[in-house]
């Protein structure tokens, strides 16, 4: 969990949100926002989800054996060119 709180504060504090203005939005103290960030306090994960959403982030569950190639995708990795193409259009003669 301490992997998806600290991406959550990444995302606040890349919008410019204070706790307070966090806290404000889901209805909680900004003691609260930052006792959760801290890892002072284990949020329920409604609590989470909703910050999460506040912050135009989803939680998502995927198969475990799925990670690695969600991961890769994620990072960009292995990005390439499809296999096909869709063919060019014929100008009019």
């Amino acid at each position: 969990m301490n992997g998806v709180i600290k991406s959550l504060k990444n995302a606040r504090m890349e919008k410019k949100l204070k706790q307070s203005e966090l806290g404000s939005k889901l209805g909680l103290p900004q003691s609260h926002i930052s006792k959760i960030e801290q890892g002072a306090t284990d949020p329920r994960l409604s609590t989470v989800t909703d910050m999460a959403r506040v912050l135009d982030q989803e939680l998502v569950l995927v198969p475990r054996a799925m990670l690695r190639v969600i991961n890769a995708i994620i990072r960009g990795e292995g990005e390439q060119t499809p296999m096909w193409q869709p063919d060019e259009k014929e100008e009019d003669q």
